[in-house]
């Protein structure tokens, strides 16, 4: 019971740490492919996954860098980030983004053979509080 009580702890304990992460989701589209991108940041540490319209799992993403560029005093930096697509514990493909301020200008997925699929932010997908992709 003791170890129980520990364990409830401990997980309480992570879950309100992460009430202070930052989190960003991103609702892309290309053709009828639509695929939500979702990335939590904390402490240096960037997580990530994206889940696909009719999938009923996440796949989850590997952070790998993310380089910065200062465009304009008056504008906000923009940051391109490449992630790893994990399946099975192994590399399957590769997706770039590029954000600037609240916006996507960039986010394309590479397959190990190369193939290259780029996407286009749906603005209309998300819901009230950009929280989440509603597809209609």
């Amino acid at each position: 019971m003791k170890a129980l009580v520990a364990i409830l702890s401990v997980f309480t304990m992570s879950l309100s740490s992460l009430a202070h992460a930052s989190e960003t989701v991103g609702c892309f589209s290309a053709g009828k492919t639509n695929v939500k991108f979702f990335q939590m940041s904390q402490d240096g540490l960037d997580i990530g996954y994206v889940k696909y319209e009719h999938s009923k799992s996440a796949i989850p993403l590997f952070f790998v860098k993310t380089e910065e560029e200062q465009d304009s005093a008056d504008r906000p930096s923009s940051f391109t980030t490449d992630w790893n697509e994990m399946v099975n514990g192994k590399i399957n493909g590769y997706y770039t983004v590029m954000s600037q301020g609240a916006r996507f200008y960039q986010f394309d997925y590479k397959s190990l053979k190369g193939k290259v699929t780029e996407f286009s932010e749906n603005i209309g997908a998300y819901n009230d509080d950009r929280s989440d992709c509603v597809w209609k």
